[in-house]
C-alpha cells in the first residue's frame, strides 16, 4: 500500500519523511520510513523535495503549500 497516496498498490520503494541527505542515523531510522508506490516517489514527492514545497490540498481543497497565492 501507498501510505501517502492510502492506495492499495504495491509500495516498492521506501520514502524518507525527513530526507536524510547522507546523515546515516537518520537514513536507517525505521520511524522515519514510509513504504509508497515508485511512481508516486519518482514524482510527487522528489518534486517537493527539490523544489522545497508542499504539494496537495486539505479536505476543504485549499493547497497545502502556506505560499500558494490561493492562501494570500
Amino acid at each position: 500500500m501507498c501510505e501517502e497516496q492510502n492506495k492499495i498498490v504495491v509500495a516498492t520503494v521506501v520514502n524518507h519523511i525527513i530526507p536524510h541527505k547522507g546523515d546515516q542515523s537518520l537514513f536507517w531510522d525505521k520511524s522515519n520510513w514510509q513504504a509508497v508506490c515508485k511512481l508516486h516517489h519518482d514524482s510527487t514527492i522528489q518534486r517537493q523535495e527539490k523544489q522545497n514545497i508542499v504539494v496537495g490540498c486539505d479536505e476543504s481543497g485549499f493547497p497545502l503549500n502556506p505560499d500558494h497565492h490561493w492562501n494570500k
